[in-house]
C-alpha cells in the first residue's frame, strides 16, 4: 500500500500517513472525497467556483482605454 503523497506547505515534507485503497491521498488530504455526484451538487459546485469577471481581457481593454483617456484630459488641461 503506497504512502499519501501530499507535502506541507511550510516543510515540504510528505505525509507518512497510508494512502486510502485506489487512492493517492489518506483520509486526511482528501482521498475520502468522491466530489458531487448529483446535478444539484455539481451546480453549486459550479456557482461556488465562478469568478467575478474584472480580471477578463475584455474588462481590462476597456480600463486601459478609459485610463488613457483621463491622461489626454489632464495634458490638455495642464497645457491651458
Amino acid at each position: 500500500m503506497p504512502r499519501c503523497t501530499a507535502k506541507s506547505k511550510r516543510s515540504q515534507n510528505q505525509c507518512l500517513k497510508w494512502a486510502m485503497f485506489g487512492k493517492n491521498t489518506c483520509h486526511m488530504h482528501g482521498g475520502k472525497s468522491k466530489g458531487p455526484l448529483t446535478k444539484e451538487g455539481k451546480d453549486n459546485s459550479r456557482k461556488a467556483a465562478f469568478r467575478h469577471g474584472a480580471y477578463t481581457k475584455q474588462s481590462l481593454a476597456l480600463y486601459n482605454e478609459a485610463i488613457s483617456l483621463i491622461r489626454k484630459i489632464k495634458n490638455l488641461l495642464s497645457n491651458t
